[in-house]
């Protein structure tokens, strides 16, 4: 039978996939948590192809490369997250699509990303959002993490985004997520690894890391940054 992913790079403790996280999340054994970024929700996704396609002139529908999810889809998708890990599920997400995780039975807690240098209301007739969702999930049972008893609150401005990639998240921001939600030694998959923002953050952490991107693109940006993050690791140890 052939391996459902198209590449497999071993990089120190990081083994990254190309291929889709649908059909290679399957074949892999259980970790101890999964902290990811997956696409927005079908709406929010449209808005953000145009934003970025109007900036580059190009069409809309080859702007970011990727598809929106559904509500139903971003149930599925936490759903055999947590069956997958051990502990803690933890994903940036649709403000909307929360409800639908909490009947589900999987959201412990919808954290907030605050951005302060997120875009004003260029209308002015409204106030304007500057933050982002964050499900943090888990199987049934007991839990426990690193914060305390401090908030699911975290600000980090957008502008710290160095990715490559154009919805990409700040490195502090998911450096606090695995820093709060894992500890050394302990396994994290990544199934929208994306430029590899998690990874990076699981090196400089002491995690291992498992990555899935679809994208050529960004899976060749994904190995470079965890390549660069291990060797400065080992060039500061």
């Amino acid at each position: 039978m052939a391996d459902p992913w198209k590449r497999k790079e071993v990089i120190g403790d990081a083994t990254l996939y190309l291929g889709d996280c649908l059909e290679i999340l399957p074949t892999l054994p259980k970790v101890d948590a999964v902290i990811t970024d997956p696409p927005y929700g079908v709406a929010t996704h449209g808005k953000h192809l145009s934003t970025i396609a109007l900036a580059n002139g190009e069409p809309a529908g080859q702007a970011l490369g990727f598809a929106g999810i559904t509500k139903a889809q971003a149930v599925e998708y936490a759903a055999s997250w947590t069956q997958k890990a051990e502990r803690w599920v933890v994903f940036t997400c649709e403000w909307k699509y929360a409800h639908a995780l909490d009947e589900a039975g999987l959201l412990v807690r919808l954290g907030i990303w605050r951005k302060p240098d997120g875009a004003p209301q260029f209308t002015g007739d409204r106030p304007g959002t500057g933050w982002e969702a964050v499900a943090v999930c888990h199987r049934t049972g007991r839990k426990r993490w690193n914060g305390g008893g401090k908030h699911a609150f975290w600000i980090h401005a957008k502008a710290q985004n160095d990715s490559g990639h154009p919805t990409g998240k700040p490195l502090g921001l998911f450096s606090d997520f695995v820093g709060d939600f894992t500890d050394r030694g302990e396994s994290v998959l990544d199934p929208f690894m994306g430029s590899g923002t998690t990874g990076v953050a699981c090196m400089n952490l002491g995690r291992k890391f498992i990555g899935i991107e679809i994208e050529p693109k960004y899976f060749d940006i994904a190995c470079r940054r965890i390549e660069d993050a291990q060797r400065q690791k080992r060039m500061f140890a």
